[in-house]
C-alpha cells in the first residue's frame, strides 16, 4: 500500500441500478495497491431493483451493507452509515456518476498530509439546472455572512473526514432534514476543526434525474434553511 492509513469509503444509495456497479468498480479501481480500505453502502429504499442487486454485489465486491425497503431520509442514512465505518478517517461522495472516483487518491493524500479534520470538495464546471446553481450561490454566501467565512462550497457530496469529530457533533446538535452535509460543515468550522477545500468538477447534467430536494419543494426548503442557519448562529 502505498498509504499506511485506513480508511472507510462511504456511499448512499438510492434507485441507482443504472450506475451503481460502475461507482463501485471506479472506487475500488482507484484505491488498489493505495489504501486499505472498508467500501460502506447504505441503500435507502430503492424501488427500481438497486435493493435486491445489491444483495449480490455484497459478496461479489466485499461491501458492507446496510440496506432497507422503507425509505428512511438522507440524514438517517447517512448517520447510519457513520456507524457502520469501522475506520477514523470516513471518505464520503454522492453516487449516481455526479463526481469522477478519480479524485479519490487526491482528496486521501492530502487530507492525510495536511493534516486536517474536514477535507470538503467544491464543485466546479457545473452544468445542472441553472436554478439549482443560483440558489446554491446565495446559500454559499448567507452562510458566510452570517459566520464571517469564506468556504467556496458547503453542501458539495464529496467530502473527508474525522469520525471522531463528526460523532461528536451530531451527539451534540440536533440537525434538519435537509442541506444536511452543509450543516455538518458549519459545526466543523464553529468546533475550530481544520477545514480545507479542493476544487472537483460536478458532472451532473441538466437532464438527469436528482434524487434531491424536488423543484416543487424548493422555496420551503430555502426558508428553513435560512432559519435554520440563524438558530445555528444564535447558538455561538
Amino acid at each position: 500500500m502505498i498509504n499506511k492509513e485506513k480508511i472507510s469509503i462511504l456511499i448512499l444509495v438510492c434507485n441507482e441500478i443504472k450506475t451503481i456497479e460502475k461507482d463501485i468498480i471506479s472506487i475500488k479501481k482507484n484505491l488498489k495497491n493505495f489504501i486499505d480500505y472498508q467500501l460502506v453502502v447504505i441503500q435507502d429504499g430503492s424501488t427500481d431493483g438497486t435493493y435486491e442487486r445489491l444483495k449480490f454485489f455484497k459478496k461479489k465486491y466485499n461491501l458492507t451493507l446496510n440496506s432497507v425497503k422503507k425509505r428512511r431520509g438522507y440524514t438517517n442514512a447517512f448517520l447510519t452509515g457513520i456507524k457502520s465505518c469501522r475506520n477514523d478517517t470516513i471518505f464520503f461522495s454522492d453516487t449516481g456518476k455526479k463526481y469522477d472516483f478519480k479524485n479519490l487518491r487526491k482528496f486521501i493524500d492530502t487530507f492525510f498530509k495536511k493534516k486536517t479534520d474536514l477535507l470538503s470538495g467544491y464543485r466546479i464546471k457545473r452544468k445542472d439546472k441553472i436554478f439549482r446553481r443560483i440558489l446554491t450561490f446565495f446559500y454559499t454566501k448567507s452562510i458566510n455572512l452570517l459566520f464571517n467565512k469564506k468556504y467556496k462550497d458547503y453542501d458539495c457530496g464529496f467530502k473527508v473526514f474525522r469520525k471522531t469529530c463528526i460523532k461528536k457533533i451530531v451527539n451534540k446538535q440536533n440537525f434538519t432534514p435537509y442541506l444536511f452535509t452543509s450543516q455538518i460543515f458549519i459545526y466543523f468550522f464553529k468546533y475550530n476543526y481544520k477545514i480545507i477545500q479542493l476544487p472537483i468538477e460536478y458532472l451532473e447534467n441538466k437532464k438527469r434525474w436528482s434524487r434531491g430536494i424536488p423543484m416543487t419543494k424548493i422555496p420551503k426548503v430555502v426558508i428553513l434553511s435560512l432559519m435554520n442557519l440563524l438558530k445555528i448562529r444564535s447558538k455561538f
